[in-house]
């Protein structure tokens, strides 16, 4: 049985292979994130949040259309406001 990791909301958790899965894709994209993802997975912050409905699904916060893209596009976005990774999750 896989661990369960919550990274937003009550109804958004993620297990550990798919927090291991982000992890991967965020620092091949992304290097110079690896200080602040080690942050954020060493805290009790989140460090993932899917984008649902224009938001962040960790905060709630509006996320800017452009930004949106970014993401749909496949890049990582942090939120301005709880600076968790936000990716695109079409489900």
């Amino acid at each position: 049985m896989s661990s369960v990791k919550q990274i937003g909301s009550s109804d958004v958790l993620i297990d550990t292979h798919q927090l291991e899965v982000l992890c991967e894709r965020l620092l091949h994209q992304q290097p110079q994130s690896q200080p602040l993802l080690k942050r954020l997975l060493a805290g009790s912050h989140r460090a993932f949040a899917p984008v649902h409905d224009g938001r962040c699904s960790a905060c709630n916060v509006t996320i800017a259309t452009a930004r949106i893209q970014q993401a749909k596009a496949g890049e990582f976005i942090n939120c301005a406001n709880c600076i968790v990774f936000l990716y695109y999750d079409p489900l």
